[in-house]
């Protein structure tokens, strides 16, 4: 990677890092971004590398206003306390909201005199009445949350797969049609997605992820293509955008509408057909047609691109759709060589325990697997291990191998 590459620049997108939470930003000159209840100004970040960290100061003309400092150490509040005394269990704890002796004033000037988060927790520890009665494990857990509230660095990261993917798992499931990072990790290794041939995909609903995680396989500077097919006039590329791809990768990512790209296929297909002959004057007609016809609309050379390649057949076919995928797959079937693997994903196991029905009844199919990768999340301390509870089992995934004609 150039060193330039490596310093943060105007127009770059970044992962701005609060903690576990991450937010997507461009950055603009004089540009500022909006973290939980804090406005950011974020022009001093240009200039730095990546992975620096930052602090958020107060402005002096703004009070709702906070600038960056890069900073050298973000120590941890609970590393930074010095607690030496905890109970033994809190049945002798009562919640009657007024165990904390400092006001809410007295707390807003402690922020607003400098916002430094292990000197505001600090305070509310020694000012706090309960606090020594609390277990370790709550009184971790107290620490955190006020931490949490009072965190004052953020970190600056490069945009990659898996921290795109977790960052939309986390605002809205629905956007990537629930797709989650062991979801996304176990399609691409069923698709045997390589920098080398060419693949299929067609996306309805997952914000450019599966097309940005495909990509990212691929790689740069290899001879590998991609035809993304989607249902609408525009594509969906949150995500493929956030990745920054050089121009020669991007370039070989086509997208092009389903039905549009179909119908060329097809009306190309008989207009190539040996048997139709071509009289001379209808031969010197599109002739003289195409020396005068002007340039055709990008979405049309497009659609030719994916045709040439479509002609010579894909080495994988997946399908993330909101759409049933019964008919999505028969029509795409047709374009995957032989050999080579089909992987479709839902969020839902009825639309494709139909198309599992539907791909036994074929003779060109075989290993078909129908399956649901759900990794929890355990938390590990000590003397204490248990999974995290609100969780989503994920989606579902099937698999098969299309046999050569």
């Amino acid at each position: 990677m150039h060193e330039n590459e490596q310093l943060i620049q105007v127009g770059d997108q970044v992962i701005v890092q609060r903690q576990g939470y991450t937010k997507l930003h461009k950055l603009k000159k004089n540009g500022s971004l909006i973290i939980g209840k804090f406005t950011v100004q974020m022009d001093n970040v240009i200039g730095h590398r990546y992975l620096d960290t930052f602090q958020m100061k107060n402005s002096s003309n703004n009070k709702k206003l906070f600038i960056l400092e890069k900073v050298e150490d973000s120590s941890c509040s609970v590393g930074a306390l010095n607690i030496e005394t905890s109970g033994q269990d809190n049945r002798n704890i009562v919640i009657d909201g007024d165990s904390q002796m400092l006001t809410k004033d007295d707390i807003d000037k402690l922020q607003d005199s400098e916002l430094n988060s292990n000197a505001i927790i600090g305070e509310l520890v020694s000012n706090s009445k309960t606090f020594n009665m609390k277990t370790g494990y709550s009184q971790e857990k107290y620490i955190k949350k006020k931490e949490k509230k009072y965190f004052e660095y953020i970190q600056i990261r490069r945009p990659t797969v898996r921290l795109l993917a977790n960052m939309f798992y986390r605002q809205d499931p629905s956007k990537t049609l629930g797709i989650r990072i062991d979801d996304l990790s176990q399609i691409l290794a069923y698709a045997n997605i390589h920098s080398d041939g060419n693949h299929l995909l067609y996306d309805s609903g997952t914000s450019g992820l599966m097309v940005a995680a495909i990509m990212n396989s691929i790689g740069a500077n290899t001879e590998a293509s991609l035809i993304h097919m989607h249902p609408g006039n525009e594509c969906q590329k949150n995500a493929f955008v956030a990745m920054q791809f050089p121009e020669e990768q991007r370039n070989r990512c086509i997208n092009v509408n389903l039905y549009s790209v179909l119908r060329d296929f097809y009306q190309t297909k008989e207009s190539e057909d040996p048997n139709m002959e071509e009289t001379p004057s209808k031969k010197q007609k599109m002739n003289e047609d195409s020396a005068e016809a002007p340039k055709p609309p990008q979405w049309k050379i497009d659609n030719q691109r994916a045709c040439k390649i479509l002609r010579t057949k894909c080495d994988t076919l997946i399908v993330t759709s909101k759409e049933h995928p019964v008919n999505i797959v028969k029509e795409l079937l047709w374009f995957l060589k032989g050999a080579r693997q089909l992987v479709v994903f839902n969020a839902m196991r009825e639309p494709l325990e139909d198309l599992f029905v539907y791909l036994k009844s074929r003779l060109d199919i075989v290993g078909i697997k129908l399956s649901n990768n759900f990794l929890r999340n355990y938390q590990v301390l000590p003397e204490r291990t248990h999974p995290e509870v609100n969780m989503n089992s994920g989606g579902y995934i099937l698999s098969a191998v299309k046999l050569n004609s």
